[in-house]
């Protein structure tokens, strides 16, 4: 079974078990679960599955005891709770493909602070509670990131990249070399989201992007917040693990959703039509 595979089972086992404690009320065992599903979101979106899979790979399959030395010593009281957990589910399954999931789970919070990740992890919670679309690097150009895509180096296993303000997706997949970076309009739907509120003034107002960036860089401590530029809303982002604002023009972003949405509007007509002449 592949890395991706094993990592998809371990997430559905682990939210079978939430979804059991969340009917037996067990809050504290449904906010250890969702830590435990923090260490799975955070590894496949900051593109570390293959890293896992090499930490797998270095494993000793005859060790006694499933807690790694480093976690004993270093991790927080909520990791320790979801370990607790996963021990438990791991005595009392006998199911051999069950054990396995439940192990993989294990391993990653191990793997988690074996690699020193800890801080990471809490920094992508930290990002992801304000801004959904997590990016793992920034570049300038599309130049500079297709040259770093294609380093000799392995490349992350996924996520989103920046490339000025835009986001592009990351897709690399080392069972066939496949690498690719696409152009990710995600931002665009979830601005329906934000614009569904009546929209608070500008913090502050610009004539150019320019002095809107320079007074950023002195303003980090806002994630996101609205300045208007020649009079044009734009969202403002503060990426604080990679030092990084972005600005997100609401028009276009309005432009975009406009035009994904027709696009998914055709897709399903040109869909019904097919199955009607079926």
């Amino acid at each position: 079974m592949q890395i991706h595979d094993l990592l998809n089972e371990g997430l559905l086992m682990i939210g079978s078990l939430q979804r059991a404690a969340e009917s037996a009320g067990r809050e504290e065992e449904v906010t250890a679960w969702r830590h435990v599903r923090a260490h799975w979101n955070f590894t496949i979106i900051t593109g570390q599955v293959y890293v896992f899979e090499d930490y797998l790979a270095g494993l000793d399959p005859k060790r006694t005891s499933y807690e790694s030395t480093a976690f004993k010593a270093h991790t927080d009281e909520l990791s320790k709770q979801g370990m607790a957990l996963l021990l438990r589910a791991l005595d009392e399954t006998t199911d051999p493909a069950r054990k396995q999931h439940v192990l993989v789970m294990i391993d990653l919070l191990n793997f988690i602070v074996d690699s020193g990740k800890q801080k990471a992890l809490e920094s992508y919670r930290e990002g992801i509670s304000y801004n959904p679309l997590y990016a793992i690097a920034y570049f300038d150009t599309r130049a500079e990131a297709e040259a770093w895509l294609n380093s000799p180096s392995e490349p992350p296993s996924g996520g989103h990249v920046l490339i000025g303000d835009e986001y592009y997706e990351l897709w690399y997949s080392r069972e066939d070399g496949f690498r690719e970076l696409l152009r990710d309009h995600s931002r665009a739907l979830l601005f329906e989201v934000f614009e569904s509120k009546p929209l608070p003034p500008a913090t502050a107002s610009f004539d150019t992007r320019e002095e809107a960036m320079a007074w950023l860089t002195s303003h980090p401590a806002s994630p996101m917040l609205l300045v208007a530029i020649a009079g044009e809303y734009h969202h403002a982002v503060y990426h604080k693990h990679l030092n990084r604002h972005t600005l997100h023009s609401l028009s276009r972003l309005r432009e975009e959703r406009e035009k994904l949405k027709a696009e998914q509007q055709q897709q399903q007509e040109d869909e019904e039509a097919e199955s009607s002449e079926d």
